[in-house]
């Protein structure tokens, strides 16, 4: 059974002038996969910005875990959050920032 932790935010069409959201996205995944594979548990991430929306683009970052206990553990030490935050922090409010989290149905 695989499990889901999802963070996402919205970014503004201002925004997007200031922020080449393709290198900020490689940026933040690369450090998330430096630093996850360490934790047991982990199996991998990716990151992805909508292409759909007019108004606002829609960030996205998924980490994907093979045991409910280190999914867990995860959640609880906000690293995916820190790492998100660090890379957008000028166009990041985080009021703005949501998380969810998922059960793969096999």
């Amino acid at each position: 059974m695989a499990y889901v932790y999802q963070v996402s935010f919205d970014i503004k069409p201002d925004q997007l002038t200031d922020l080449e959201i393709g290198s900020a996205l490689e940026a933040a995944l690369s450090s998330l996969r430096a630093l996850l594979p360490d934790q047991s548990g982990y199996d991998s991430s990716r990151a992805m910005h909508s292409i759909d929306r007019d108004n606002t683009t829609h960030i996205i970052f998924q980490s994907v875990w093979n045991d409910w206990d280190e999914f867990q553990d995860h959640i609880k030490s906000a690293i995916s959050e820190e790492r998100v935050i660090k890379e957008f922090k000028p166009h990041l409010s985080v009021d703005n920032l949501t998380t969810h989290q998922f059960e793969e149905v096999d």
